[in-house]
């Protein structure tokens, strides 16, 4: 009952909304800005709304500290757990872990063979079935359409969804803030949803740039930098 009233309370679903139900199976999201804006947080937080519905998430990390992922995801749940005033959160807590598998990589330029090699050696060991992947710490350049292609035959096949959080150089956010649209016509076009974050005066703002849905760009949405959370504009 509790897991279900988080869900229910959840300002994913103001995400859902805009994006006719959210990303579904077979579907690529992806969340960009600069770096140290908060894509991580976000990813985190839209993976812990998958983990409450008790379906399982894996976290492909190409970050170079892989401890700090599970930093993450403590800290973004501690801070549901504050906001919600949680009972026996760390039972909770213990349900959600055993819905989550972290695969890291230490090379950027590994090859997406040797990925979906490791992804399905861990699948096949923890017996799970994944609902989505999160595929975190690759720069925005890494992201060519061979790559996404690839990526969606993967998770079309496995009845799966997965969300990319991905950096801009300085020199592609500029580019976006002349253009509003990413570097990569090819990228943009391979995504089905697509997130900027924009940092605004207190928080980081979340501007929707694609969508299969009639596009509000603005979500409503924003990251709070201190609690790492993602909450409505009109709470």
């Amino acid at each position: 009952m509790i897991k279900e009233q988080l869900l229910k309370r959840s300002p994913i679903r103001v995400l859902e909304k805009s994006l006719d139900g959210g990303l579904k199976a077979g579907g690529l999201g992806l969340l960009t800005a600069k770096r140290g804006l908060g894509k991580t947080a976000c990813l985190v937080h839209l993976a812990t709304d998958v983990l409450l519905r008790n379906e399982n998430v894996m976290h492909v990390s190409f970050a170079d500290d892989p401890h700090h992922i599970v930093s993450w995801y403590e800290e973004v749940f501690n801070e549901i757990a504050k906001l919600y005033k949680l009972e026996h959160a760390m039972d909770i807590h213990e349900e959600l872990i055993r819905h989550r598998l972290i695969l890291h990589f230490r090379n950027k330029q590994v090859d997406f063979n040797e990925i979906k090699k490791n992804i399905e050696q861990l699948l096949s060991a923890s017996e799970k079935w994944v609902s989505l992947f999160i595929v975190d710490g690759l720069p925005l350049d890494a992201l060519n359409d061979n790559l996404l292609s690839l990526w969606r035959e993967f998770v079309t096949a496995g009845n799966a969804a997965v969300w990319f959080a991905a950096a801009m150089s300085d020199e592609q956010h500029q580019q976006y803030l002349q253009t509003g649209s990413l570097p990569d016509p090819s990228v943009q076009r391979a995504f089905d949803v697509i997130i900027v974050l924009e940092p605004a005066q207190e928080y980081i703002d979340l501007r929707l740039l694609k969508s299969p849905a009639p596009i509000d760009q603005h979500l409503r949405l924003k990251l709070d930098p201190k609690t790492l959370l993602i909450s409505n504009h009109r709470v």
